[in-house]
């Protein structure tokens, strides 16, 4: 692999990332599939996925722009009817969909666990054969008859089960989506070995080095079942597909916070088609967390160190914002 040992790059100058710097419609005609636009805030929906009711929250922006952006946030392992909650609390994605102007997405999992690409009999989702994917395409179908989407930012984020969702999604629909941001989830194994998406997709990957639930250089899953991909094999492969530069570039971003014991540091592959990159976050000594956030994770031993030198929703939502998709005529 092409990393250095943990610990021999030390990041000493802080330098902006690129994509950083891009981040900072029109308003014509009304659209005419308005009449079940919904007020601002949150709205419980449900939509029936080859015979089964599936559930999701939607958040509207009270400044809606026309089009609009969606971004779907996926959450991890949970108890059945509570990984809405749990990644609301984790991302705080509504807030960043009220400050940014999108709408945003927060699906529920059947039986709390997404059908991602592992081979994984622990969870119903594979064992019951559950299409997630139609599941994806139904929510969008019926967002796009309520709101003007802007189809150059459709984006995916996730945590954990629901971040290797993200990778197995975006392979399948690279022609939605922009971009995807998954934090402490690589490729799934075996989809890894059929991994071909037809169009390049950004990715911006964020992983704790000692994870203990998702193991960074890949293999078995601690409690949840199957195998992945390791992290760092995840992102050249999703470069190597995007036709990114082959030589990657460490970009040096600051320790603000040496309390957490933990360090981020930031890899990139850029160039690629249509104006998409690859980005890691490889976190030194993070857990298996969400950086920036440490409601819920602070007091859990068991899940490891949360990085608070950076907001991951903040840096997912202008990874985002710097990556459209290139509409072709």
């Amino acid at each position: 692999m092409f990393f250095a040992p943990w610990g021999e790059i030390i990041l000493k100058s802080v330098v902006p990332m690129r994509f950083s710097i891009l981040c900072l419609g029109f308003l014509g005609a009304l659209p005419l599939f308005s009449a079940r636009q919904q007020a601002s805030g949150f709205h419980n929906e449900s939509i029936k996925v080859k015979g089964r009711t599936r559930t999701y929250r939607l958040f509207v922006p009270s400044d809606l722009p026309n089009p609009v952006p969606l971004v779907f946030v996926f959450h991890g392992t949970e108890t059945p009817g509570h990984g809405i909650d749990s990644i609301m609390k984790i991302t705080h994605f509504d807030e960043i969909g009220q400050i940014h102007h999108a709408l945003v997405i927060f699906p529920e999992a059947y039986e709390g666990n997404w059908n991602d690409g592992r081979l994984n009999n622990q969870a119903r989702s594979y064992r019951d054969g559950i299409d997630d994917i139609a599941f994806v395409d139904a929510m969008l179908a019926q967002t796009e008859r309520d709101y003007h989407v802007d189809r150059t930012r459709i984006d995916a984020t996730g945590f954990s089960n629901g971040a290797i969702f993200c990778h197995y999604l975006a392979a399948h629909r690279s022609n939605i989506f922009a971009a995807i941001a998954p934090v402490g989830g690589p490729i799934a194994v075996p989809f890894s070995a059929w991994f071909h998406p037809g169009f390049p997709v950004s990715l911006l990957e964020i992983h704790g080095t000692n994870d203990p639930i998702v193991p960074y250089r890949g293999g078995g899953i601690t409690d949840d079942g199957g195998e992945l991909l390791g992290v760092e094999a995840t992102a050249e492969l999703w470069a190597k597909n995007d036709w990114c530069r082959r030589d990657y570039m460490e970009i040096p971003v600051p320790d603000r916070t040496v309390q957490d014991g933990c360090y981020p540091q930031c890899f990139e592959w850029s160039q690629g088609k249509d104006g998409t990159d690859v980005v890691l976050y490889r976190i030194i000594a993070g857990g298996h967390t969400w950086p920036g956030n440490p409601r819920g994770f602070l007091s859990s031993f068991f899940l490891g160190k949360v990085c608070l030198d950076f907001d991951a929703s903040e840096l997912i939502w202008k990874f985002f914002w710097a990556h459209p998709r290139i509409q072709r005529s």
